[in-house]
């Protein structure tokens, strides 16, 4: 059985080795040099998200920040308490459903700070820079 698995693979790489070898790279265009260094003064297109879907995504994000920060101040989350038992360490660990939440918290306004600055705050002070 091993040789058979050898023997697939020694075939692929061989078609591997020959497709490389028919298949010869074609030279550049005469004039791309040119172009290239004629496009390097351009600016890059920056990737960013639409100021539409950042203030929705805003939105949301500190919906759900809210709601999270009144289910844990009401204590919902106060008598969630769960035991896993890891038999390969032969112990047991105690998760707080309380920290779990909390840390969420943390991660959501992360999350809402990195789209805020993304989204509001980097192209209000980019506008402001070129003014």
């Amino acid at each position: 059985m091993h040789s058979d698995d050898s023997n697939d693979e020694d075939k692929a790489l061989r078609l591997i080795d020959e497709t490389l070898r028919k298949n010869k790279l074609e030279p550049p265009s005469s004039n791309f040099t040119h172009r290239v260094m004629m496009n390097l003064h351009s600016l890059p297109v920056a990737s960013s998200l639409s100021p539409k879907n950042g203030v929705l995504l805003l939105c949301g994000t500190i919906l759900a920040l809210t709601i999270l920060t009144v289910l844990v101040s009401s204590g919902m989350f106060d008598s969630a308490v769960q035991t896993i038992d890891v038999p390969q360490v032969k112990t047991t660990i105690s998760v707080d459903g309380k920290w779990i939440v909390n840390g969420l918290v943390v991660l959501n306004i992360v999350l809402a700070f990195v789209l805020l600055d993304r989204t509001i705050l980097r192209p209000l002070f980019n506008r402001r820079a070129m003014n």
